[in-house]
This record gives structure tokens, sequence and C-alpha cells, in this order.
């Protein structure tokens, strides 16, 4: 016969799993004292079981805002407002963690699973993609479209005919005018030409950027449908072009198999390893007035910093444009701390944080000058 007590005890498991997914430090010794606590409220009041829960496992506000979207998802509040705060709350975790070399997991070893811990180690395993993918997540389609037309296209030196150019041809005009008597009845007009860019996107998808796998896979996803002309890598050990993959029209089966294709997912960071090999292979094919480098990375590195400057260094040369985007330049807290980051600042021409959908807005705008 099953204890009343049962569901509430597989209902407070399941919660604590989730939080720990999420990014929480959930020890054991929380979970224990988490039921120790049930016992002392009335948990069939709603609003008293949440609060004993998030009493005993979280520890400041970041935690607070993870807590709170892992419950309201966990009993279906679909209202939970996509603002990026518990993303970059999570990520925030995540840093601390590498900052101190992972000393603050050491009692917590129990707890951890493989992908909670992050090294310069190659970790050889299919990611689950499509569990990553949020589909609730509002539509980037629109944003995403925006920045591709920003992207992908540049004015040219050169002029060229057009109906509504902001230049008036005085030479067209002229020939114009000589069916009217040479009365300039009629002003021809010019506009710049529009060349076309080709972008190359490189993705961290190391352990320290999980935090941000739904947002990205939506980002390079839109993008490569959008310009289809453009290449797509990732890396975290290792470096891997999923170009291909990102054009099938199938969300499902694109994630599953990059998922395949790319087993360092949630890997360590190696940037400088990365940065040679885009410069070995991909940078030096096309036009270097065209290219348009977009790295999307926070700048933990596993590396030094003088080979992510040499690399940088050489891939200038390269490329007309260097965009750099971290997702963790949201944080209302953020001060460039990462030694690659530092080292590869100069070599930046434009540095922007996206993060979410309303960040991708301010990112479109901050491209403008791009072109």
């Amino acid at each position: 016969m099953t204890s009343p007590a049962e569901p509430l005890v597989a209902q407070t498991l399941a919660i604590c799993h989730a939080a720990r997914a999420a990014g929480l430090p959930v020890t054991q010794a929380r979970a224990i004292d988490v039921f120790r606590a049930l016992a002392m409220i009335d948990w069939h009041d709603a609003e008293d079981y949440r609060l004993a829960l998030r009493t005993n496992l979280v520890a400041s506000r970041e935690d607070e805002i993870l807590f709170d979207r892992v419950f309201a998802i966990h009993f279906g509040h679909s209202e939970f407002e996509h603002d990026g705060g518990a993303i970059l709350a999570r990520s925030e975790l995540l840093r601390g963690n590498l900052e101190a070399g992972g000393r603050s997991n050491e009692g917590h070893r129990d707890m951890l699973t493989e992908a909670d811990t992050f090294g310069a180690q190659e970790v050889q395993r299919r990611a689950n993609l499509a569990a990553r993918w949020d589909a609730d997540a509002p539509p980037l389609e629109q944003i995403i479209r925006e920045l591709a037309r920003r992207l992908a296209t540049r004015p040219s030196r050169r002029n060229a005919p057009a109906r509504h150019g902001a230049r008036v041809d005085l030479r067209r005009s002229m020939r114009r005018s000589v069916r009217h008597g040479l009365d300039l009845v009629e002003l021809a007009r010019s506009a710049r030409k529009t060349r076309k860019t080709r972008i190359v996107m490189l993705c961290d998808v190391s352990g320290s950027m999980d935090a941000f796998n739904p947002f990205l896979l939506q980002l390079m996803f839109g993008l490569q449908q959008a310009l289809k002309s453009s290449r797509t890598l990732v890396f975290s050990t290792q470096v891997s072009e999923i170009t291909q993959y990102l054009r099938r029209r199938s969300v499902v089966e694109t994630l599953g198999e990059i998922g395949d294709k790319v087993r360092h997912w949630s890997g360590g960071t190696d940037v400088g390893a990365a940065l040679r090999e885009l410069n070995r292979t991909v940078l030096r094919e096309g036009s270097a007035r065209a290219t348009v480098l977009i790295i999307i990375s926070d700048g933990y590195d596993n590396g030094t910093p003088e080979r992510i400057a040499a690399e940088l260094e050489a891939a200038k040369r390269r490329i007309r444009t260097l965009v750099w985007i971290n997702p963790m330049f949201g944080a209302t807290t953020f001060v460039v701390r990462a030694a690659g980051m530092k080292a590869a600042l100069p070599y930046v021409d434009h540095f922007l944080p996206a993060f979410n959908a309303r960040a991708l807005h301010d990112l479109v705008k901050g491209l403008a000058a791009v072109g």
C-alpha cells in the first residue's frame, strides 16, 4: 500500500534534481535539510512548500532567480518571463566554479554529474541537444532576419543607378534631358552599391557556456537559415564545422545530427587552438575584405593569453571585421576577468552582449556600424 507521503517525496526529489541540473549547488546535506523542513510545515500549502524548498536550496539572489524558474517550470507555469535573468544567474555560478579552479566543488563531488564539472580534458559523449532547445522561448526569427541583413551586406564605394537614391547623377540627368530639349525635367539618382559579406561564426560550446545553449542554438540555426553562404563552427577542446547540419529545415533532425557529430560539447575550452584551426582552414578561403568573423564566447580558456593574441593578430589580416559576442557582458556586474578575454579585446572591433531576445535586439542596433 502506497504511503500518502511517497508522492511528496518523489516530487521533492524531482525538484532537487531539476535545481541541480539548472546549476544550483544542491548537495545531499541540503536535500536532507529540505525534508526536515517539510516535517515542520503544512506541506498542503503550496506557498509554504515552495518557501521551505527555497530557504534550504538557495544562498543568494542569483540562486533565488534560478530556483523560482525551476519551481515554475516543474508545475507547468508557462508564464515565467524569459528575460534572461536566470540564464545570467546560472552562468555566474558556473564562472564562480571556474575562477576558483573547481575548489568550491570539492565537498560536493557526490552530487556532481559528468556534465557539471569542467576542465581541460576532452569530453567524448553524445550531447542531448534536443533537451537544451527551448521551445517556449520567444521567437527570434524577425530579429535574426534583421541581424542577417546587417551582417550580410555592406555599402560599396561605387555608385549605381537607383530610383530613390540620395545622390543626383548629373551625367545621366543630362543624357535624359536631350529628349526634352536640354530641360532637366527628370533627375537621375544614384546610391551606393551593396556588396555581399561572408560570415564566419565561431561558437564556444564548452561547459562554461552550457547556460546559454538554448539561446545559442536558436541563433546559430536562425543565422544559417538566413545566410546560406555563411559558415558556422563550434569549439571546446576541438573544432567542428556544423554548417551543413544547420541547413536542414527540421530542428529535431538538425539537433540530432549535431549531437552525433560534436562529441566534445560541454568539454574544456581552448580558444587559441580553435583560432589556429580557423586561420589554417576557413579564413584562408574567400576575400579578406568581404569576411566578418563573429566569435561567441565568454573568453574563459585553458590555454595561454599569448596564443589567443597571436592567432587573432593573424586572423585580422584575413578578415574585415571582428565581432565578439560575450553573453556575460549583459550582466550588470560584468567586468572582464578572463585572461583570454583581456588578450582578445585589443583586436575586437565590436564587443557586444547577446543572451536572450532583448539582448539580441540591442545587438542588432550595436551592429549598425559594421556595414
